[in-house]
């Protein structure tokens, strides 16, 4: 048999099996993709099937491959929401600033207190303070330089704020 028989017999096989798992319920995509994941393995394994045995290889392989893939599916989303809990357990509060901010001007307390507690923009801020953007901008900036020499003379100089 040559090469491009050989081929030619393995892509129809390929069209066969795919519409074969696509009439058991398996999506089209996920049929294409598991009857790849079948050429893939006879690559890795350097294997030549005899064109006897081919067909009924390539059925059982792609069976067993699709339910495979969806037992392992099928355990991430029960495994899923159990590391999404943990991962969230594990994230550190942010620490509590209040004392820190205490130490500030009053002016300064509610500038950060709005733009990083409350959300607000720069233009909010502006129009609440009947400032300029470029004014609040440099408050800002100002405000977060006075409470970082607070934070590393309280000993927190890993702060980048």
């Amino acid at each position: 048999m040559k090469l491009q028989e050989y081929e030619d017999e393995l892509t129809q096989y390929a069209v066969e099996v795919t519409k074969w798992l696509v009439s058991r319920g398996i999506k089209l995509e996920a049929a294409q993709d598991t009857v790849q994941d079948v050429f893939v393995k006879m690559l890795e394994l350097d294997l030549i099937i005899p064109p006897s045995k081919l067909r009924s290889w390539m059925y059982r392989v792609a069976l067993r491959n699709y339910i495979d893939k969806y037992r392992r599916d099928k355990r991430y989303q029960e495994i899923l929401p159990m590391l999404l809990t943990e991962l969230s357990n594990l994230t550190e509060a942010p620490p509590d600033l209040t004392p820190f901010l205490a130490q500030l001007k009053a002016a300064d307390q509610i500038l950060l207190q709005h733009f990083y507690y409350e959300k607000m923009s720069v233009k909010d801020l502006a129009n609440l303070t009947k400032s300029s953007e470029s004014k609040i901008k440099i408050d800002l900036y100002r405000a977060r330089k006075k409470l970082r020499k607070i934070l590393e003379k309280e000993g927190f100089d890993e702060w980048k704020i």
